[in-house]
């Protein structure tokens, strides 16, 4: 072990006090209430966000909670998560969760990533049931490696209660390995599968193939705990679209833009793989990278968006401290032998601002890695940014 994992884990040691003591502080906010866990590479977001509905369906909006990477949902309000972070520090949860048992809510859904499951920080809470939605390389200047970042994953199913259930996409390589750890070593806990050939079936407003398979997972998920197939149907059909994600915006031009969070080699390679789907036109992709972040991942993110994009700009997208020629040298790594034309304009309203203007009728221009977040990380503030009023403005 090296000594920067061995340092990790005694910081670890003290996240899971630290979440211990949160919960006494605010009275064990957690006890009387059913929860449910989602993690994944990519598409939690928007599998919570589904299964929030659905459960919203079953028993009603004023009994269901949520914290997500885009949104918290307490009692009759949704407040914008503005902490850039996707699970919030464990006295953030606890109080949070607080709140909501003010309000009278008894189910509540959690988007939780590795780090927090790795440091505990959602310690004594018992999950009804979990949904682990894919992995795919991410996070490895945390993880290292992706046997650990998939073992901090599957910490997720340490947290499922005795007669709970685990859901995962068993034609991923990743999560097939961890529900058969559940089946070989947790008699108690029962898993359910899906497939992405099973997802192609579902109906949803929500476009794409990978949403289909998000929709699905929550589905398995609520039905394994006893929603029935009317009240989840009606919960699915709630959700036209998540901000954000997959977020179309159309031009009186003719051409549009779609918006989406994805941060990964794996997602940006199927979110352009469907937009190329989705028209006849050019395609025109805005790419970035965040600092301080897995370094590994960028030359991989390039190339998968060169692959299918005809041309590509490199841009700012939260830097943090970091280089930020560095994160462009790493980004243009992945460029060396691309057959499209590509650039770097380090300002992200004139990056967005030149593929609109180049853009023409029946085209598409594809922004990644911001989504519907509020901010960007510059040196160490986070600056307003709202990348759809922005696009809207351009537009």
């Amino acid at each position: 072990m090296s000594l920067g994992r061995a340092y990790q884990q005694l910081k670890n040691v003290y996240h899971f006090f630290q979440a211990h003591f949160w919960r006494a502080w605010y009275g064990w906010p957690e006890r009387g209430m059913e929860f449910y866990g989602v993690t994944g590479t990519n598409g939690k977001t928007t599998t919570s966000i589904v299964l929030g509905n659905i459960l919203r369906a079953a028993h009603g909006a004023e009994k269901v909670g949520l914290l997500a990477t885009i949104v918290f949902w307490i009692g009759d309000k949704e407040v914008v998560n503005e902490t850039k972070m996707t699970t919030i520090a464990g006295r953030d949860v606890f109080r949070y969760l607080k709140e909501m048992r003010g309000y009278g809510m008894e189910h509540v859904v959690l988007e939780m990533t590795s780090h927090a499951l790795d440091q505990s920080r959602l310690a004594g809470i018992q999950l009804e049931g979990a949904i682990v939605t894919n992995l795919a390389r991410e996070h490895l200047d945390y993880h290292k490696t992706m046997e650990e970042y998939a073992a901090a994953k599957a910490k997720i199913v340490g947290l499922v209660k005795p007669g709970g259930v685990v859901v995962g996409k068993g034609d991923d390589e990743w999560v097939a390995r961890i529900l058969r750890e559940v089946k070989s070593r947790n008699a108690k806990v029962k898993t359910v599968v899906f497939t992405a050939e099973e997802a192609k079936s579902v109906e949803t407003k929500l476009i794409g193939d990978v949403n289909k398979e998000n929709v699905l997972a929550a589905s398995k998920l609520a039905q394994a705990v006893g929603v029935s197939r009317e009240v989840i149907s009606a919960g699915v059909a709630a959700v036209a679209h998540v901000p954000g994600r997959m977020e179309w915006l159309d031009s009186p031009r003719g051409m549009r833009v779609v918006i989406d969070y994805a941060v990964t080699p794996d997602a940006l390679e199927r979110l352009y793989r469907y937009v190329r789907g989705q028209t006849q036109g050019k395609v025109y992709g805005v790419l970035g990278a965040a600092g301080l972040r897995d370094r590994g991942k960028r030359p991989d993110m390039a190339r998968a968006a060169a692959q299918l994009a005809d041309e590509l700009v490199l841009t700012r997208e939260d830097p943090w401290t970091e280089s930020e020629e560095q994160i462009f040298q790493d980004l243009e790594e992945g460029l060396r032998d691309a057959a499209i034309p590509w650039q770097r304009i380090v300002d992200r309203r004139e990056a967005i601002k030149y593929c609109i203007g180049k853009a023409g009728r029946g085209d598409v221009v594809v922004v990644t890695g911001k989504g519907a977040e509020l901010g960007m990380g510059v040196g160490k503030e986070v600056i307003p940014w709202n990348e759809r009023e922005i696009v809207r403005e351009l537009l």
